[in-house]
């Protein structure tokens, strides 16, 4: 009973002691605050004590501090041996101090004692000091940094790279580190060199930018990932001509990463404007003349190059007739505005095709960073069933084109022997350290048969005359 007596005793003291005269404080503060038209006691805006003053003589007080620390500002802004100075007479006293009283006028009249204290804090927390309060007046000044900027900074220049035809190497320019101005930390720097003295002076703080492609990331550009030859010695003029036009067309081809390669688009019709000239080409299952025959010689051998180099192909055509110059299953046929040969450079580095004839072979490189060094890339086919052919196919000489071979029936000129189709696959093999890791079947062809072509004189064979057993040109009759 004793210790309940003494704790009611403590907390009738406590209520006298307290809580009574804090009640009386607050019901005082809550009278006079909501019964004038002057800021609560104790209000700091701008750092300055503006408490008991109206809007109109906070309002005076504020611009007169600001308008003296104006007068008392020079700003030292330096680089190097660069130097800007700026006056007083640079910047601009802000004349909407009283759209911030009125919006913190507001705020003090708004709620009750404990709710005016906690927007006081609020609007304190926004910043607003002495020192801020000199910033402030640096109306322009976010121009004048850019223009300082302007002088300052420069890009980063990436190294470029090109192949040299002339020299067959590849050219690699320096790249150069730039410079930008650290604004954030010019502006802290600013306001921390006001806090010690109206005359500032600043060193402007700068960040290095370094260049995205450099000299040595180029040069992994240049490492030969590949390289595959065919020979066509036995190609006539034209067509050779024709091999040496596109080869010349190809040569030191750069692509970009991302960058989609077509043979077509790089090529361009093929036409007499040129400079290519009539050659054998295959139209609709025969061998015919036409207008940049030879052309797939050349695509056939650079899609052999980009399959050793680890390209993925993205669009490759088959002849409808097999051809001598690549194995079964690797050859591309390219046709203006109907067949094309596509890739595209998905590295991080650009790729280069290079190449070049002499007559008697054609050879393709590719250079990039297209494989690890320790991959190897190899081509196989296989023929995994003949196609039997038709025998030959007589054709009347009414013309006489070969009058002087043939002339009477029963007389033949063969220009052409038949040749067997066949269906065949083709696969790329993948060794790693030179060891066999796995093997990829990566096309299934079809190429016709042929008919062999035999010329027969047209003249009836005269009474009395008769025509020699033995006829090599015999037509071969399925």
């Amino acid at each position: 009973m004793k210790i309940l007596k003494k704790l009611k005793g403590l907390i009738i003291a406590f209520i006298f002691c307290f809580a009574i005269p804090f009640t009386l404080f607050f019901v005082v503060n809550e009278f006079f605050l909501t019964n004038n038209d002057t800021f609560s006691t104790g209000y700091v805006l701008c750092g300055v004590d503006i408490g008991g003053l109206t809007k109109k003589e906070a309002e005076q007080k504020l611009l007169s501090i600001f308008e003296e620390q104006e007068k008392q500002i020079n700003l030292e802004i330096k680089y190097e041996d660069k130097t800007w100075l700026f006056k007083e007479s640079d910047f601009e006293v802000k004349t909407n101090i009283h759209n911030i009283l009125d919006n913190a006028y507001k705020t003090n009249r708004k709620g009750g004692y404990l709710n005016k204290l906690k927007n006081i804090n609020k609007i304190n927390r926004m910043g607003f000091s002495p020192e801020i309060a000199v910033n402030y007046v640096l109306t322009n000044i976010d121009e004048k940094i850019n223009n300082i900027c302007t002088d300052v900074e420069y890009d980063a220049i990436d190294s470029q790279i090109k192949y040299n035809k002339t020299n067959k190497n590849f050219d690699i320019s320096k790249s150069k580190t730039g410079l930008k101005v650290d604004k954030e930390q010019l502006y802290l720097d600013i306001v921390e060199s006001l806090k010690k003295d109206c005359f500032a002076k600043v060193l402007i703080p700068t960040i290095k930018i370094q260049p995205t492609v450099t000299e040595e990331l180029l040069l992994k550009a240049t490492t030969k990932q590949s390289t595959f030859s065919t020979n066509y010695a036995k190609s006539n003029i034209d067509r050779k001509n024709n091999i040496k036009i596109a080869t010349q067309t190809l040569n030191g081809i750069c692509l970009q990463p991302s960058e989609n390669f077509s043979f077509n688009e790089i090529l361009g019709q093929r036409s007499l404007e040129k400079g290519y000239k009539q050659a054998n080409i295959i139209k609709d299952g025969e061998f015919v003349k036409g207008i940049g025959g030879g052309i797939c010689q050349v695509s056939s051998t650079l899609y052999n190059a980009l399959l050793l180099a680890n390209i993925d192909v993205t669009e490759v055509h088959k002849h409808s007739l097999p051809v001598s110059y690549v194995s079964p299953g690797l050859d591309a046929m390219v046709s203006w505005n109907s067949a094309d040969l596509k890739f595209t450079n998905t590295t991080d580095l650009p790729i280069f095709i290079t190449c070049e004839c002499d007559g008697n072979n054609l050879n393709f490189n590719i250079f990039g960073d297209t494989k690890s060094k320790n991959l190897t890339i190899k081509t196989s086919s296989e023929i995994i069933k003949k196609i039997p052919h038709k025998g030959d196919k007589i054709i009347p000489d009414t013309n006489g084109s070969y009058s002087d071979k043939i002339m009477f029936k029963g007389e033949y000129f063969r220009t052409k022997y038949p040749k067997d189709g066949y269906e065949a696959k083709a696969y790329l093999e993948y060794f790693i350290d030179g060891k066999f890791s796995h093997k990829k079947q990566i096309r299934h062809s079809v190429y016709d048969s042929q008919q062999g072509v035999v010329y027969e004189g047209c003249d009836t064979l005269p009474e009395g005359m008769t025509l020699p057993k033995e006829n090599t040109n015999k037509p071969i009759v399925i």
